[in-house]
């Protein structure tokens, strides 16, 4: 590679390392004036990705320390480098597979790249070398607390802290290699599928799936593995000898066994480079063929303009898979809540009078209405809707249509797309846990309104956080500032009257559950008029600011 081709690649990744990193930071980003010194929006941005990687690494650590006694007590340290090498490669792909396709091939900025004279193998080694650090981000929230747990239970040598270090960097590159090779796997199969959308979104789910299961089952998982060390040991040293030289590497000090761990870490994404750079401009040049459809004449149909906007926010938001699978999740919630009920209605029924022994009336509805209308506010369809437009966003303001109009069609797709797990829910609440009719009806509007309250404050955060200077639309719909701030405000105010309805409800005699159904009721519908008078007058005003 020559000094120029260095200099390219290592300023395309500047750029999208920096573009990242603004879009979570920058309070204001894309507005005509833009703030400069200390913001209360970023200040908050940042104490929240603070304490939530302070607080998996802290589970990290506590896991790290019960695993590595118990391999020092049963003589097989070795294990404990290995095994957090597996658990940070598994950690890394969670974060960052699903996002490789799209993300390697399928940039808005392809074209503009493309058209300079750059040379698309550079274009590819910076997309792999910003994975690469997206990777080492996530794989140090494993990696950095077992690190430590390590000096603890078995201190480190010279030999062993060198092996540690070269473990952060190799391990990263085996994930950036493989999230690649997902990502090229995935393009060749959706071009002899019909309907890739529908592929990566029901993969996506299942993954979802998985992970949430094995999250609910962590402690069991921990507990086996404590039981059943001595046996996976002994697996590991006679079928994957790589991985037992690798751990006497790191553990006790023999330094060439890292060697055919560093020659699989490194070679494996120097490969897929080399093969992807042969395909990489045809790749993301070439237009899969589509079967041409006949055109039937068929009458048409006149619809009202509300109908239409609410159409058209529907279809945008099932043909981006990022965009269902991570704001649609209120939904899969929804019904895993469902589900539970209906496994766990017995004890439900049987720990409720056991829990609240005082309680002035049935707390049944209350419990699942707030457990729902919480699980409804994790639905952000909203929070990047505005800043998906994009900078074709004048054609939207050109047309002769009210904003209020617009605003609605957006914030009714949170109730829309949350509607089947409302249901659900509730059908199985009334058959399991045998609620009445006012408690069905109390669950089902009061998760609506909920989410249509945090429909209308996507919509508001998002007017004032805009971004559209995206490449893709994974940046706005995962890392923009709008959808984090949306998320925990909605779960803030959402959690407010819940929690002051289902305390006096529980302890205080004359607190029936009738009150705290109107009292919740009553306070998210204040809300949402609150948000339509201010979308209705300062809305419009930034709205029309925009672009």
């Amino acid at each position: 590679m020559t000094n120029s081709s260095m200099k390219t690649v290592k300023q395309l990744v500047k750029i999208k390392i920096k573009g990242a990193v603004s879009s979570l930071l920058t309070f204001m980003r894309g507005r005509a004036k833009k703030t400069n010194g200390f913001s209360w929006g970023t200040a908050f941005i940042v104490a929240i990705i603070i304490i939530a990687f302070l607080m998996l690494m802290a589970f990290s650590f506590g896991v790290s320390m019960a695993l590595g006694y118990q391999m020092a007590i049963k003589d097989c340290l070795w294990l404990y480098f290995p095994l957090a090498w597996i658990c940070s490669v598994v950690f890394s792909l969670i974060g960052t597979v699903f996002a490789a396709q799209s993300y390697l091939f399928e940039s808005t900025d392809n074209d503009l790249l493309l058209s300079m004279p750059i040379r698309p193998s550079d274009v590819l080694l910076s997309r792999m070398l910003a994975l690469f650090v997206l990777n080492f981000v996530y794989s140090t929230i494993i990696l950095l607390p077992v690190g430590i747990a390590f000096q603890l239970v078995g201190g480190y040598s010279i030999i062993t802290f060198l092996c540690y270090l070269i473990t952060l960097v190799i391990v990263p590159a085996l994930s950036t290699g493989l999230c690649c090779i997902f990502g090229y796997l995935v393009g060749k199969i959706v071009q002899v599928i019909p309907n890739k959308n529908i592929l990566t979104v029901i993969m996506g789910f299942l993954t979802i799936a998985v992970v949430a299961v094995a999250g609910l089952n962590v402690g069991p998982i921990v507990v086996a593995l404590m039981n059943y060390i001595e046996v996976i040991a002994e697996n590991v040293q006679s079928s994957i000898v790589p991985l037992y030289w690798y751990g006497c590497a790191s553990s006790y000090g023999m330094f060439r066994g890292i060697l055919p761990i560093i020659l699989i870490c490194v070679g494996l994404p120097a490969l897929v480079f080399r093969f992807l750079s042969i395909k990489f401009l045809k790749l993301v040049t070439k237009k899969t063929a589509m079967k041409k459809k006949k055109y039937v004449e068929k009458p048409m149909k006149k619809t009202g303009l509300q109908y239409a906007l609410i159409k058209k926010e529907l279809g945008y938001f099932f043909s981006i898979p990022a965009y269902v699978m991570n704001s649609g999740l209120s939904t899969i919630m929804s019904v895993f809540l469902g589900i539970g009920i209906i496994v766990k209605g017995d004890l439900i029924k049987e720990y409720m009078p056991l829990i609240f022994p005082d309680a002035s009336s049935n707390l049944m509805g209350l419990a699942i209405g707030s457990s729902l209308a919480l699980c409804c506010t994790i639905n952000d369809v909203t929070a990047p809707s505005i800043s998906l437009e994009g900078k074709t966003i004048w054609l939207l303001k050109s047309t002769p249509i009210d904003a209020m109009k617009i605003f609605r069609g957006k914030a009714l797709m949170s109730p829309i797309i949350s509607l089947p797990g409302i249901i659900f829910t509730a059908a199985a609440s009334a058959v399991t846990l045998e609620l009445s009719v006012a408690d069905i009806l109390f669950i089902v509007f009061v998760s609506i309104i909920a989410c249509l309250f945090s429909g209308f404050l996507g919509i508001i955060i998002n007017l004032k956080i805009p971004r559209f200077d995206w490449s893709s639309e994974i940046t706005v719909i995962k890392q923009s500032l709008s959808v984090i701030v949306t998320l925990f405000a909605a779960m803030f105010f959402t959690s407010i009257p819940f929690v002051f309805a289902i305390i006096p409800a529980a302890y205080l005699p004359d607190f029936s559950s009738v009150l705290a159904y109107g009292l919740c009721t009553a306070y998210f519908f204040i809300l949402v008029l609150l948000e339509i008078f201010y979308l209705c007058t300062d809305g419009r005003k930034t709205w029309n600011s925009l672009g």
